[in-house]
């Protein structure tokens, strides 16, 4: 365990939709969380959840780093977008129940609202997935569903 708050906490998502497990590790420029594949979780089909999920994972874990700031700064999480990839690679089809997925964003640039983000997500130390992540942080605090 760390000591980071849980990530249903930090993203503005709730229940199934939360799709990380834990953060790992966090400063103010990058994020490493874990996802562990369970038997409910989101996306699953016929016991596999495809590889293009990951690009919501690498999402939440962009939306996790940004409600830790806020956090320390006694701000709540806000609502943010994917406005879109560069360069997005998959190097699996799908997850399977027990794989645990290690998602990392990176800071390239940005501010207070916009930001691009290197991201890549592993399973067992191989790569699963990598690429450029561009998002945009609304003003508002996080809507509660």
């Amino acid at each position: 365990m760390t000591s980071h708050p849980p990530p249903a906490e930090l993203v503005p998502h709730s229940g199934r939709a939360v799709l990380l497990d834990e953060v790992l590790e966090a400063d103010e420029q990058r994020i490493r969380c874990r996802v562990v594949v369970r038997r409910d979780s989101a996306f699953l089909e016929d016991g596999r959840v495809p590889a293009v999920v990951v690009l919501e994972y690498m999402a939440q874990a962009i939306a996790a780093l940004a409600g830790l700031l806020a956090r320390a700064s006694g701000r709540p999480p806000r609502v943010g977008f994917l406005l879109g990839s560069r360069e997005f690679r998959l190097f699996a089809d799908a997850f399977a129940v027990g794989d645990e997925i290690l998602v990392e964003a990176v800071r390239v640039f940005g501010d207070e609202s916009i930001g691009s983000f290197e991201c890549s997500a592993t399973r067992q130390g191989e790569p699963v997935a990598s690429g450029t992540l561009n998002v945009f942080l609304a003003s508002g605090p996080k809507e509660t569903p």
